[in-house]
Order: C-alpha cells, then structure tokens, then sequence
C-alpha cells in the first residue's frame, strides 16, 4: 500500500471472544507495541482496525483485541492478515541505512556484471534475507543475500544500489 510500511500479522486467534496474537516483524519492535490502531489492506485500500485491548507477551507478540472483532469467525478472519501503519511512524535513517520498501525500482550496480539490473523487492526469510533482482532480457529473477559483504554502497539520492556480490550468483 503507498504511504504505508507492513509491521507485522496477525499470527492466530487467541480463545474464543475475538482476542488476536499480533506479531510485530521490525528489527526493533519496541516502538510499535502498545498502539492505538493497525492497518489493514482492504483491495488497495488502508482500512483502521482500532486496539480495545493488548496484552504484550514478549517483544515480538501481543494478545489484541480489535473493536468489532468481538467473536471467534471474526477473529479467524484476521489470521493472516498484514498490518500496516503509515510511513511518517519510520525512524529517520542515515545516509548509508535503508528499508527494504524503499529499494523496489533501485538501479544495481556490481563489477563485473554488466546487465541492466534493478531491485524487484527484498524477500524476508526467517533464515535469509534476499534482494529478488530483476535482469535486462531475463524471464528469471536472480537472487542475491543480504549481508553487508556483498553491498557495497548506497546512493539514496540516484536510486543505485552498490553490490560487491559474486559474479557467479547473478548467473542462471
């Protein structure tokens, strides 16, 4: 969604009187526990699902009930779901720091390859984190980890992403 960042899901239900187990997915999830609303894509859409009530179970889950979301086939209907909040709530970064929403359309830059390449979008993996590339005259998008010995630099300002990945990763 534009103007949006997601911060987490809705796990599962919790009980039977609509109570939800939020997950909040930032590195940091401290500043998004204990809001007052989350929101949630309805076809293209911010629609606001307000907090009654939250329990924090450790730094990454909550017990929530929504207003409206007051029985089981409700809460049900919740699982799965993204949530979002509006990007203003980001930290500010510094120069050489990113969100991976902000990188989609990037240009990519590395030695030794000389494609035509640009950031599709970042993929989150529990064990990996992945840029998902796409290459100039390939039906196949390459993937390249994220890890600091294969990005080199970032130039916010010209849309580049600097990448220092083998040249090997980018072939199919």
């Amino acid at each position: 969604m534009e103007g949006y960042f997601l911060v987490g899901y809705v796990r599962k239900k919790h009980g039977f009187k609509g109570d939800v187990v939020v997950r909040i997915t930032a590195d940091d999830p401290s500043p998004y526990q204990g809001l007052d609303a989350y929101f949630v894509d309805e076809r293209g859409k911010a629609l606001p699902f307000f907090v009654a009530t939250q329990r924090i179970v450790n730094t990454e889950e909550s017990i929530v009930r929504f207003d409206d979301v007051d029985d089981e086939a409700s809460a049900q209907a919740m699982v799965g779901r993204g949530l979002w909040l509006p990007e203003d709530l980001l930290p500010k970064l510094d120069d050489d720091q990113f969100y991976y929403h902000d990188l989609a359309g990037y240009r990519v830059v590395n030695s030794g390859v000389s494609d035509e390449m640009f950031v599709h979008q970042v993929l989150e993996y529990p064990g990996q984190d992945l840029f998902e590339i796409d290459v100039n005259g390939r039906d196949q998008r390459v993937l390249i980890p994220v890890i600091d010995a294969f990005i080199d630099r970032i130039d916010k300002s010209a849309r580049v992403l600097y990448l220092k990945a083998p040249e090997e990763l980018y072939r199919l």
